[in-house]
């Protein structure tokens, strides 16, 4: 992860806080809120209009679906792990 730790941005992700990142052209915006009284993760692409991406996913077992996120492919088909190193975690 270039401009962060990558414990500590996964670290975080399981209290919800948000992150930016840029990867492959595009920033991204994640965040976890609770959605009925269960934990929801989200992840949209923001300031390109031209790509329509997002991921969310709902947890029912009241914690935040991290690592369904760390295993999802959804980044032209890899996973956050597998393009961890390319990943540029940003401040706003």
């Amino acid at each position: 992860m270039i401009n962060g730790d990558v414990n500590e941005f996964i670290g975080g992700l399981h209290y919800g806080d948000e992150r930016f990142f840029l990867y492959d052209g595009n920033k991204y915006f994640l965040q976890g809120y609770c959605v009925d009284g269960k934990p929801m993760l989200e992840l949209y692409v923001i300031e390109n209009p031209e790509v329509d991406f997002e991921w969310r996913m709902i947890s029912d077992n009241g914690e935040y679906p991290v690592e369904e996120f760390e295993n999802a492919e959804i980044f032209n088909g890899k996973s956050f792990w597998d393009i961890e190193r390319e990943i540029e975690w940003l401040d706003d």
